[in-house]
């Protein structure tokens, strides 16, 4: 999900698959006893007490409240919206699917030609101003992510709602029928999570194109929400970008345990573990790095949960900019990084199962994975085989200072990464060493906030974590598909990326009929983006959550986020 875990499985409502493999909680070399290795799905059950607070740790500041929105989906974003937003499927730890009952209590594929999709509400289910959840609001996140309807509308993912013909209400707007004019695959991946219409109304025309833009645009995104239809809500947005939650009394499932849950805004991860220790948080979630989970492993009454995530970590080589437009300095510099020795010095040194990631559109082990990497020298740490690439296209100056074919010198290209953030840091300071002996300098360049720096568009390099799902095609659309013509950044596409074959086979891949033939049709794009040398993998990412042993029924979830079930967190009796 970016700075930076971008999170398309929150943001465009798919579902992130876990491995089999992984759903023992996978290796580390830690070797304190705060490890938590039960199965995923009941890891730190426990009876807990009505009351309290919990204290959740969020590292980025939040610059955009709408998870829907290209800048929003940012994972302090999707931590505080997971509690918020409703959606008709909920994704548990491992993997598995279910509709989400206090919100739909029936969902169906009733016809297939046209494919119609029928979603029965709970009749309890209401926002916190006592307005029921209906089909209005279906209606209301169909139009805005659909460009069609809103083609300024800055939605981070629209698969799937470009293909809709019609949401209509019945029961008093409780029955909910989606009628498609194209056949879509991933159905499922739908409505999870949704927006309220009415709250929309007062930002905007929710029928109009300029006012779906409005309201989703700066409406959702530039206000604090005053709504939820969730557990909690908010009661407090402080001035130190800390998030109060309380009760919300409209709530129609299960009690929540706690009285309030609060956000705190931490952005030096480093603070994070201290922070914890001394009692001033009681949940931290940051990127893994080596000296966090040291530090955590040596904590009393502290357990930890290190998981491999369903996510890439990779490097992204911005095609807008001028010097990169050159496929041949991509390849080069792509060649140039030895990606096993990227790992070996940051995560592998607390998880020596990590391996460098041969894939672009697939997760090692998921259906579809095979190795287009490798074929075309993906990090494989050759300095020499990368100058000849750079030769061979008539770059000079190769090994002292690149000059490009057309006489321009090769500026020093800049690589973005959050601030504080030492892993990306440190994957930075690697890039840059690696090019340096062909003649290309590189400058690592912290920014406050890495998305409104790609938004920016001043930058050459930057590095992250994008989530994938078992929706595979829904879930590197945002990634691979060409923006508009005259847009230079768009949905998760971060770079610009786009070749008219890889949208052909994704378009298709939507449309395919079963899960076999769009895992098909998405092999041959993966062929194909590898081919482009547009994007570095670097590995499958590890989700890293540590929490006070005082603290019951909070697990990671990688997929959907340690917050997805928030309502059954509470403190043990005697804390």
């Amino acid at each position: 999900m970016m700075a930076f875990r971008t999170a398309v499985a929150a943001a465009a409502g798919a579902v992130v698959l876990l491995l089999a493999a992984c759903s023992g909680g996978g290796g580390t070399t830690s070797s304190g006893d705060g490890r938590v290795s039960d199965p995923l799905n009941t890891a730190n059950t426990a009876t807990v007490r009505s009351g309290g607070t919990v204290t959740y740790t969020i590292t980025y500041p939040i610059s955009n409240w709408n998870v829907l929105n290209s800048g929003g989906a940012t994972y302090s974003v999707l931590d505080v919206s997971s509690v918020l937003l409703p959606g008709v499927f909920l994704i548990q730890p491992d993997g598995s699917l279910a509709p989400n009952e206090p919100v739909a209590t029936k969902v169906e594929k009733v016809a297939d030609s046209p494919q119609t999709i029928r979603y029965t509400i709970n009749p309890k289910a209401v926002w916190s101003d006592g307005t029921p959840i209906s089909a209005d609001d279906f209606a209301y996140t169909w139009r805005v992510l659909d460009p069609r309807q809103c083609p300024k509308c800055q939605a981070s993912n629209t698969a799937g709602y470009d293909r809709i013909k019609s949401v209509t209400g019945s029961n008093g707007g409780k029955t909910v029928t989606v009628v498609f004019d194209q056949s879509y695959v991933d159905w499922k991946a739908l409505f999870s999570p949704i927006l309220p219409a009415h709250v929309a109304a007062t930002y905007g025309s929710v029928t109009t194109p300029a006012g779906l833009e409005k309201s989703f645009n700066e409406g959702f995104a530039k206000n604090v929400p005053k709504f939820s239809a969730g557990p909690f809500k908010i009661q407090e947005y402080t001035s130190d970008g800390s998030v109060v939650m309380v009760r919300n009394d409209k709530w129609y499932g299960k009690a929540p345990n706690l009285d309030k849950l609060v956000f705190r805004l931490i952005t030096d991860v480093s603070q994070q573990p201290t922070s914890l220790a001394n009692g001033e948080v009681d949940v931290i979630y940051p990127n893994p790095q080596v000296d966090i989970v040291q530090q955590v492993d040596d904590l009393p009454g502290v357990k930890y949960q290190v998981t491999p995530g369903a996510s890439v970590h990779q490097v992204w080589l911005n095609l807008n900019a001028p010097a990169l437009k050159n496929i041949a300095l991509r390849k080069a510099i792509i060649q140039a990084v030895n990606v096993q020795g990227v790992i070996d010095k940051t995560i592998g040194q607390f998880d020596p199962t990590a391996k460098p990631l041969r894939s672009h559109l697939f997760i090692e082990g998921y259906p579809g994975y095979s190795d287009v990497d490798t074929a075309n020298e993906y990090g494989i740490g050759d300095v020499e085989k990368a100058k000849k690439t750079l030769t061979d296209a008539g770059y000079t100056g190769v090994g002292s200072k690149v000059v490009a074919p057309d006489g321009t010198p090769v500026p020093t290209l800049r690589f973005i990464v959050q601030a504080g953030d030492k892993l990306r840091a440190s994957e930075a300071q690697l890039v840059q060493a690696a090019v340096a002996p062909l003649g290309i300098q590189v400058k690592s360049t912290p920014v406050p906030n890495t998305i409104d720096g790609v938004q920016a568009g001043n930058w050459d390099l930057t590095v992250g974590t994008v989530t994938q799902s078992p929706f595979s095609a829904t879930s590197n659309i945002p990634y691979y598909l060409s923006c508009p013509a005259g847009v230079t950044f768009c949905r998760f596409n971060l770079n610009n990326y786009g070749n008219p074959k890889v949208d052909k086979l994704l378009n298709a891949a939507l449309s395919a009929t079963s899960a076999d033939a769009a895992t098909k049709d998405l092999q041959e794009a993966d062929k194909i983006v590898s081919s482009d040398y547009a994007v570095l993998p670097l590995y499958q990412n590890r989700s890293f959550l540590a929490y006070s042993a005082k603290v019951g029924n909070i697990r990671e979830n990688s997929l959907a986020f340690p917050t997805y079930n928030t309502e059954q967190w509470g403190l043990l009796d005697g804390s």
